[in-house]
């Protein structure tokens, strides 16, 4: 489920304006796959069509330099080493403390120099499962089971991913009918992205493993 914990909107010229916020997902999984994808599906569509790649993409980007090309030119962040959980998500638009580094929370992982281009408004926490027939049929099932996503303008954005534990509160409905409040540590993402007017220099490592441990 979505939520949006804070929103801020800045005017430009009077007459455009974008927003700024901090989207949260709950209960995210990775398919029982250790490999989390962050990109615009439809623009990795585009660069398969337009370079003549096979639908079988899992195979190409793990046998070809295309796997490396395809990450450097921003068409997908990939995060490997994903552990098995159920995670908490953050996609990060705002200039406020990262929800990772707050005092309550403990990151694990930090990790910057991605980048990543938005051609169609919209970017999705993926899973790798669907890299195996990247077809048209696929992306529409791809957009219909997985929620983290947000909509962006098109554009550069410079990504950096912070990987941890957040404290979060749950509630449960105990056997009288009454609810009760937990809090629990639990496995958490954050994307942190930043617009940009040009393509950011790409430097990071995406052999990089973001286990997290609970």
């Amino acid at each position: 489920m979505l939520s949006i914990k804070n929103t801020v909107i800045i005017w430009e010229n009077e007459v455009n304006y974008k927003i700024m916020a901090i989207y949260k997902f709950d209960e995210v999984l990775n398919d029982l796959m250790d490999y989390f994808i962050l990109g615009d599906p439809d623009y990795l569509l585009q660069y398969k069509i337009e370079n003549n790649l096979p639908d079988d993409l899992l195979t190409e980007f793990t046998t070809e330099e295309t796997g490396d090309q395809v990450v450097e030119e921003g068409v997908i962040v990939p995060m490997i080493g994903i552990e098995n959980y159920p995670y908490t998500v953050y996609f990060n638009l705002s200039n406020e403390t990262p929800e990772l580094l707050k005092p309550e929370n403990e990151v694990q992982h930090h990790r910057d120099g991605y980048c990543l281009k938005v051609v169609n408004g919209k970017i999705y926490l993926y899973t790798i499962p669907y890299l195996r027939d990247f077809t048209e049929t696929r992306i529409d099932t791809l957009k219909k089971y997985k929620h983290a996503a947000i909509e962006l303008p098109n554009g550069w954005y410079a990504v950096t991913i912070l990987a941890g534990l957040t404290k979060q509160l749950f509630e449960v409905e105990n056997v009288s009918g009454e609810t009760e409040v937990f809090e629990s540590m639990e496995p958490t993402f954050e994307f942190i992205l930043k617009p940009s007017s040009e393509k950011p220099d790409y430097t990071a490592d995406f052999t990089y493993p973001f286990k997290v441990e609970a």
